[in-house]
């Protein structure tokens, strides 16, 4: 009778599906017909709806008995009862997306129901489990259990620290803190060694300057380390400081990413390991970007011979080798070596995150050397798009000047209305690169089958958390993300990165005949009144402040930078403050920065403000409104003061370079899509 009693109210633990099979009858008169999923009403509650399904997974069609034992788990987790989910997600199966949902949902309902050890253990033990999940569950439930007192039954449930994820280590340090005061002073010395950003979550009220009084120079050494991995640079920095030799590379990746060369060199010494060799190189790279440019002949060579030493000692480190590579490509370079820094470019890694910043360098600086036409296919061809296309437009310019304007119009037909494009567009006298929409939007990829009855019953959001984690383990670009995307329909900022791995084209063209539809949404058009009012009123073209906007705060009226800019056009109260005053703008405006009528006005009064300062060019205003006029000003005189591409690649900021690359990309695109009948790149006003 205990047994039938639980069976009908699901709060207790299963002992099996026979159990439940026998129960069934003790629960109500029998149906009149067989159970299936068409005769459960979709108005009961979670507990009544769990009921039900149960039945259909016992006892209705074959086919329709796996879905609803999935749909009786997650109504139970619902009425938190996650005995009775265990139960159910173990008849089901679930498997890919459905198993992580099956997994989240029970996680939450076991937290909620202050569930007790065993029923954790049991939990995890779910054979349709993934290891990595069955793993997380039992911290979770060590540490659920631990705060409610059972130090017990956390210790057996707590995992083996090796299973555990390096990034979560730090909770299990957490649980063994509760544990006991042993367990605890254990826990606070691991972690204010380990992962001292977690201390005062683990050790609350604690002080870390407590747990490190007797640290070794080993031990400040590794806590460098790990305020590095936090990128907390000066706190891996003061550390380093107190590890002596041992904390001497560290200490110098801290004060390099710290822009701080001269005391990266100071850490490391006489220090000649290869990695010390190599940071020693960065350290001069950094010294001579920051030097004038005489200075820069003088110490790039330094840069040459530490990484010199660094290829003598590296063995066969193969990962430090490309680094020491690179960093002499750069080098050669900027002293005007051409073909040196070609080889060793080649001889690098296209994944190192700046080998694509030194071709676009050694591809502007050698554009006319003839051997650019000669250089490796991998140097080439290797690395982004843009990076491919900027290397194309130098050699169709080549071409040209040889007589051949074949890929110039390759470039300028290729319906990607990128920076190459529309100066081989340029360069052939053309107006602006053509790029025809279909007006209808793609097909939406359906969801998987496993999603199918849980559709059925309004479990969207169940889908959308199960479907995001299967497309997750995938391969990055599928079609299928934009059938999540119009499923889910995610805030626009939270869209846009989505969309790129649905849809690789928007990013990297081309975008002749893409969705209309699709290209609006990866460019959204908010306020677009405030916005065509604030660019009138500017002389700045729509389409070039809305791009703007898009790049700067993707939309979000509140953004705020680290910086402090706030607003849609990202503005410095200061700034803004001086704009106000100069334009005579009401004074209440510099407490209104979040307005967007406000904020776009004042972005594209300064935008409009640097394109007067630079003779009408719009990517100068861009790069200035990005990177200041200083440094802006000094690429723009060595290009003769002329827009196009000896100025743009010239930018020696990168940051500021690939600003003005992406928002005249995105400015064609929003004049494609909402200004279709105005005039192109280089766009002249707004009117």
């Amino acid at each position: 009778m205990i047994r039938t009693l639980w069976v009908c109210r699901l709060s207790g633990p299963a002992s099996g599906i026979l159990t439940l099979a026998l129960a069934l009858a003790a629960c109500g008169a029998a149906p009149q017909a067989p159970p299936s999923l068409s005769t459960v009403e979709s108005g009961r509650t979670p507990r009544e709806r769990a009921h039900a399904f149960l039945r259909v997974a016992l006892g209705g069609p074959a086919e329709e008995r796996a879905p609803a034992a999935l749909l009786w788990g997650l109504s139970a987790c619902e009425a938190d009862s996650p005995a009775s989910a265990v139960t159910a997600f173990t008849l089901a199966r679930p498997r890919d997306g459905a198993a992580f949902l099956a997994a989240a949902r029970l996680e939450a309902a076991l937290e909620r129901s202050k569930a007790s050890a065993p029923l954790w253990q049991r939990a995890a033990r779910a054979p349709w489990l993934p290891e990595a999940v069955a793993v997380r569950l039992l911290l979770k439930g060590a540490e659920a259990i631990a705060r409610q007192g059972d130090s017990a039954g956390a210790r057996e449930l707590l995992p083996a620290i090796e299973l555990v994820d390096e990034a979560e280590r730090w909770r299990w340090w957490g649980v063994r803190a509760l544990l006991g005061q042993r367990e605890r002073e254990e826990a606070c010395r691991a972690v204010a060694r380990e992962a001292p950003e977690r201390f005062s979550a683990v050790c609350q009220g604690e002080s870390l300057a407590t747990w490190t009084r007797d640290f070794r120079e080993a031990d400040w050494a590794r806590q460098a380390q790990a305020w590095l991995r936090a990128r907390r640079s000066a706190e891996a920095l003061e550390a380093a400081g107190r590890a002596g030799r041992a904390g001497a590379e560290v200490g110098a990746r801290a004060a390099l990413a710290l822009r701080r060369p001269e005391q990266a060199l100071a850490l490391l010494g006489s220090t000649s390991s290869a990695p010390a060799h190599l940071l020693k190189a960065e350290a001069h790279r950094q010294r001579a970007w920051r030097a004038g440019e005489d200075e820069r002949a003088r110490i790039f060579p330094q840069v040459i011979a530490a990484a010199d030493a660094a290829l003598r000692s590296a063995g066969r480190d193969q990962s430090l080798g490309t680094e020491a590579r690179l960093l002499q490509a750069e080098a050669f370079f900027e002293l005007g070596h051409c073909e040196r820094g070609l080889a060793l470019l080649a001889a690098s890694d296209a994944a190192l995150p700046r080998w694509e910043w030194v071709r676009r360098r050694g591809l502007f600086l050698f554009r006319g050397d003839p051997a650019l036409a000669t250089a490796s296919e991998g140097v080439l061809s290797a690395g982004t798009q843009r990076g491919q296309r900027l290397a194309a437009y130098w050699l169709a310019r080549r071409a040209a000047r040889q007589g051949n304007r074949e890929p110039l119009e390759r470039l300028a037909t290729s319906g990607f209305p990128d920076l190459p494009a529309l100066w081989a567009a340029a360069d052939l006298r053309l107006a602006g690169v053509a790029v025809q929409l279909e007006e209808q939007g793609p097909a939406a990829a359906a969801p998987p089958s496993w999603a199918s009855p849980l559709l059925a019953w309004g479990r969207t959001a169940d889908v959308v958390l199960g479907w995001r984690a299967e497309l997750e383990r995938a391969p990055r670009n599928t079609p299928e993300w934009l059938g999540w995307v119009e499923l889910a329909t995610p805030a626009s900022p939270d869209t846009i990165p989505l969309l790129l791995r649905g849809e690789p084209r928007l990013l990297t063209g081309p975008w002749q005949g893409l969705p209309r539809p699709l290209l609006s949404r990866y460019l959204p058009l908010l306020w677009r009144d405030e916005v065509e009012r604030a660019a009138a009123a500017a002389d700045v073209p729509p389409w070039v402040l809305a791009a703007l906007v898009r790049q700067e705060s993707a939309w979000n009226p509140q953004a705020r930078s680290p910086a402090g800019a706030v607003g849609l056009a990202q503005l410095l109260p200061a700034t803004a403050r001086e704009l106000i005053r100069a334009r005579r703008y009401p004074k209440v405006w510099g407490r209104q920065l979040h307005e967007p009528a406000v904020n776009l006005t004042l972005g594209a009064q300064l935008l409009a403000d640097w394109r007067r300062r630079f003779a009408g060019s719009w990517t100068a205003a861009l790069a200035c409104y990005n990177g200041g006029e200083r440094r802006v000003r000094v690429a723009w005189e060595r290009a003769g003061g002329r827009e196009g591409p000896e100025f743009v690649e010239g930018i020696e900021m990168p940051e500021t370079w690939d600003y003005v690359h992406r928002v005249v990309l995105f400015a064609e695109g929003y004049r494609l899509v909402y200004w279709p009948e105005r005039g192109g790149y280089p766009w002249t006003s707004s009117r």
